[in-house]
């Protein structure tokens, strides 16, 4: 499952995330030449104050460990986002952050 590391901070009404997933994003080819079973992020989703501010479908072919950067208004320092994840076998990890 994808672990997370996840940085927030909020200057003058604009919010900027970087977020990595620990995950080796092995679609099926690629697991058979390394020999393991396929393993990938299929989805992310980040909210804050209960609104989405970010949103993709992935597969196999993003990067090993991806890293994603955004920005988005409508936070504060204090709130939390909160990213969610589901992988190729529908299993969920969810992580929060205080913005700073």
């Amino acid at each position: 499952m994808a672990k997370m590391k996840i940085k927030a901070k909020e200057k003058k009404g604009v919010v900027k995330v970087k977020a990595m997933f620990t995950s080796l994003m092995a679609d099926k080819e690629e697991a058979i030449k390394k020999g393991i079973s396929p393993s990938y992020i299929r989805y992310i989703t980040a909210k804050a104050n209960d609104k989405i501010v970010y949103e993709v479908t992935t597969s196999g072919f993003m990067s090993e460990n991806p890293l994603v950067k955004f920005e988005f208004k409508g936070a504060k320092k204090g709130d939390k986002i909160t990213f969610t994840t589901v992988d190729n076998e529908n299993k969920t990890e969810t992580s929060s952050k205080k913005i700073k």
